[in-house]
């Protein structure tokens, strides 16, 4: 105890320390991020950033802000990563003021053997700015509670703004806040908040309507689709906030973030969003899996509230010292893994995953397509990865199991209409189910990185996922096996008329009935070969539901060519019943 206090006084507590912990994690993570490739989605991020806008199709833009401005300044994983890094260090600093940390050795140890706080130190996400925005608001929150100014009304507004902007869960930080106070509805200054933080997000909110809603269907209806009720969801959860903390300090945390009652109003408010948050999530898994990173903004609480206790109980501090020591440990080895690799000549995009490869694989694709434009199938983080490592244009063909993405919303697909592409594949078929598949014609294939790569040499690419198509079903529920009428129109976005061809091959209207993921039932309805479309099409299609009673999702979509049949419908939900 005596040799604690002492180390306490004379190292633990110098600010001379606290400032070279931040310079030396600023560091760090400037060195992880130049040294190591871009994660999948990063890259994706990355094409973001490459037309800033009001909104994405899966995330507000605040990532995509970061990323440009720091490829401004470097013009390699640095630059991507570099406000991400920035971000990391003023959340600890925010950390340190919000829980009072008088001895920053204890801190600092515990806080860099947590797994989330060194993923976010340099991976570009929006979870990151996510979470230095739930620290902002969190801290200027408790300013606004002490002196209610009106420079914290507008630090607290403009903290709203740069959280729902970073990712939209950040409105759960906000409501949980606000719910934990009542008494905020008699202030004043309360309601200003709500003005301004609400007209902040106007121009996202016309970026949305101008759009469709993409990002509001996507995370609503697209992604659960084909979710169901499972048990793993939940035991997968549970284990994965574990995990996010690290299972060798976890308890540190846990325990006293649940355990402690509130004593005051910002308290209150952090336990509000512990158990919020939490719940939330838990609620979630009911509809199907739950991705661990959705609560990442309940970790910034957590640590405010349990570290005071933590430091308190000073008869913790040894086991603190020595699970933090192994868990940092561990943590040096994952570091130096994500930079180095493991040496192998089959290591990469086949075995070692997203952090190491891909500048390689994007070199020798390259010299396959040469200056073409190279298609893959359904998948964003492929051309992500393509785009930031050659540099050169890449699109995805999103066929019906799969999902729409940021790529469909830049108007690639008609840019590279009846234009030479290398169409390219992890495998030389795309399937449908187990009985419908269609291969790549005239396939080739190459080994790049230990994988084979199967690709086609397309001389007039056309695919039509950029028509839209409306379902005009009003009905819910149909008769097993029974005939049905689908009312629908095909709309042409472009402001000349399209005829629907391809170099080889028909073009179909086709129907599908998908139950949690695998296609019960596909048909070709109706042949469009050669049709000229003005502005819209109309017809009705017929077509029976499946035998099996259940729900189903039902897409119409058009198969084109050799290419399976694509996403123009947005997915319509329906029950086939018994009767």
């Amino acid at each position: 105890m005596q040799q604690e206090s002492g180390i306490t006084q004379s190292f633990a507590r110098s600010r001379v320390f606290y400032y070279s912990m931040l310079a030396f994690w600023f560091v760090l993570n400037l060195l992880q991020s130049r040294f190591t490739e871009l994660l999948h989605d990063e890259a994706y991020y990355y094409f973001y950033s490459l037309d800033l806008a009001w909104g994405y199709y899966d995330h507000p833009p605040v990532i995509a802000l970061l990323i440009k401005s720091g490829t401004a300044l470097f013009d390699n994983e640095l630059g991507v990563r570099f406000f991400i890094s920035l971000m990391s260090v003023a959340t600890l600093a925010l950390l340190v003021k919000m829980a009072k940390v008088r001895n920053y050795l204890l801190f600092f140890t515990l806080l860099f053997s947590v797994f989330i706080i060194h993923a976010g130190g340099f991976i570009a996400v929006p979870d990151i700015p996510l979470i230095f925005f739930t620290a902002l608001f969190l801290y200027f929150y408790k300013n606004y509670m002490e002196r209610n100014s009106w420079l914290d009304v507008l630090l607290v507004s403009l903290a709203i703004a740069g959280a729902l902007y970073s990712k939209y869960l950040g409105l759960l930080v906000v409501v949980f806040t606000f719910v934990s106070n009542p008494t905020l509805l008699r202030r004043k200054t309360f309601w200003v908040i709500v003005l301004l933080s609400a007209s902040a997000m106007v121009p996202h909110l016309i970026w949305q309507v101008n759009h469709n809603y993409p990002s509001i269907y996507f995370h609503l209806v697209e992604r659960s689709r084909n979710s169901y009720f499972g048990w793993m969801n939940i035991i997968n959860y549970l284990l994965g906030q574990v995990v996010l903390l690290n299972p060798l300090v976890a308890f540190f945390f846990l325990y006293f973030a649940f355990k402690l009652p509130a004593k005051n109003l910002f308290t209150r408010a952090l336990k509000f969003n512990v158990y919020g948050i939490m719940l939330f999530g838990l609620l979630l898994t009911f509809l199907g899996p739950v991705e661990a990173n959705w609560t990442v903004a309940a970790y910034i609480p957590v640590i405010v509230l349990a570290y005071p206790a933590i430091e308190k109980k000073s008869s913790w501090h040894k086991a603190a010292y020595m699970l933090s020591a192994v868990s940092i440990l561990i943590i040096v080895v994952l570091r130096l893994y994500l930079v180095l690799g493991v040496p192998s000549q089959k290591s990469g995009p086949g075995l070692q995953k997203e952090f190491h490869g891909w500048d390689v694989w994007a070199d020798e694709v390259e010299k396959i397509a040469g200056d073409r434009p190279v298609v893959f199938a359904s998948s964003y983080q492929l051309p992500s990865k393509y785009v930031y490592y050659a540099g050169k244009e890449s699109f995805t063909f999103n066929y019906m199991r799969y999902r729409k993405n940021q790529f469909d919303l830049e108007n690639i697909e008609t840019k590279l209409m009846d234009r030479k592409v290398l169409f390219m594949n992890p495998d030389p078929v795309i399937i449908l189910n187990d009985e419908i598949v269609y291969r790549l014609p005239r396939v080739d294939s190459t080994l790049i990185m230990g994988r084979w790569w199967y690709y086609s040499a397309i001389k007039h690419y056309r695919s039509y996922n950029f028509l839209p198509l409306k379902i005009g079903l009003t009905a819910a529920e149909f008769p097993a096996g029974s005939e049905i009428e689908i009312p629908i129109e095909l709309m042409n976005p472009l402001n000349e008329p399209l005829t629907i061809e391809q170099e080889e091959g028909d073009s179909w209207l086709t129907v599908s009935f998908v139950r949690h993921g695998t296609v019960i039932l596909y048909e070709e309805v109706e042949d469009i070969s050669n049709l000229t479309i003005n502005k819209s099409y109309q017809t009705v299609l017929h077509t029976k539901v499946p035998a099996e009673p259940g729900k189903y999702n039902l897409w119409v979509s058009i198969r084109s060519g050799w290419l399976p049949p694509g996403l123009n419908s947005r997915l319509y939900k329906l029950e086939v019943t018994g009767d």
